[in-house]
C-alpha cells in the first residue's frame, strides 16, 4: 500500500495534486450549476447568461474539470493545458461577478470576485513553483578563459 502511494505521489507531486483538486472541484460545481444553479449565483454572473444558458456554463466547468483531472498526471511543462482549464474558469467566473457588480445587476456580486480570482492565483504560484528548472550553460567569452 505504501509503494502505491508513493509511486502515485510520485507522479503527481504539489502541482498535480492542485490540478487534480481543481478538477474535481471544477466537475462538481460544474456539476451543481448545470443542475440547479443558485439564484445568486444566476443573478450575479448575469453579464454572461446572453452568451450561454447556466446549463452549458455547467458544462464547460466539468469540461475544464476534466482536463485539469486528465492533466494532473503529466509531467510538469506538458500540463499547461490542465492548468488553464484549472485557473480559466474562476477567473472568468471572477470577471462575471465583477461586471455584475459594475453593471447593477447584483449588489453583493463584489463578494465574489476575490474568491474566484483567488482560486486562480493558487494555482498560478502552486504552477510557477514547480515548474521545470531550465539549465542554460554559462557562456565564455573569449579571453575570458
Amino acid at each position: 500500500m505504501r509503494a502505491a502511494l508513493a509511486r502515485t505521489w510520485g507522479r503527481l507531486g504539489w502541482r498535480g495534486l492542485a490540478l487534480a483538486s481543481s478538477g474535481v472541484a471544477w466537475i462538481s460545481y460544474g456539476s451543481s450549476i448545470a443542475i440547479q444553479p443558485r439564484y445568486g449565483t444566476v443573478r450575479g454572473i448575469s453579464v454572461l447568461l446572453d452568451l450561454m444558458c447556466m446549463a452549458a456554463w455547467g458544462w464547460l466547468w466539468i469540461g475544464a474539470g476534466l482536463l485539469a483531472l486528465g492533466f494532473s498526471v503529466a509531467r510538469a511543462g506538458r500540463d499547461l493545458v490542465g492548468v488553464s482549464a484549472a485557473m480559466g474558469p474562476p477567473l472568468l467566473w471572477s470577471l462575471a461577478y465583477a461586471l455584475g457588480g459594475l453593471s447593477g445587476t447584483s449588489s453583493t456580486a463584489w463578494g465574489s470576485v476575490a474568491p474566484w480570482a483567488s482560486h486562480a492565483l493558487l494555482v498560478a504560484i502552486v504552477a510557477y513553483l514547480t515548474r521545470p528548472q531550465v539549465i542554460v550553460p554559462r557562456m565564455v567569452a573569449r579571453g575570458d578563459e
